[in-house]
């Protein structure tokens, strides 16, 4: 059994990684939003369909186009200032150690 440390992150590269799984969470949750939305709107009062199916329509269709997008770059940034954070730490602190068995 071998120990190694992880005492560097390149924060551009897991960046990229977390953007990917980020933009992929965002593709699982954007149905599930319009999904919601969709039953709020069938189970409302008849008399506020109108309003219901106006505007709010619009804005839950631009968000299924950019939720993926969101997502994705939100998940690259916070990728990033993680990366940083997690080098700064692991210059006092020596890193995380793990354990591997051949």
């Amino acid at each position: 059994m071998k120990k190694y440390r992880i005492l560097q992150i390149p924060p551009v590269r897991f960046g990229i990684v977390l953007g990917l799984i980020n933009g992929f969470i965002g593709m699982l949750v954007t149905p599930v939003l319009l999904a919601t939305l969709g039953l709020a709107a069938t189970s409302a009062d008849l008399n506020n369909a109108m309003r219901l199916l106006g505007i709010p329509w619009l804005f839950a269709g631009a968000t299924a186009l950019f939720m993926p997008i969101i997502h994705a770059v939100g998940g690259f940034v916070v990728g990033v200032l993680l990366a940083m954070v997690y080098n700064f730490a692991s210059r006092w602190t020596g890193g995380i150690e793990i354990v591997l068995s051949e």
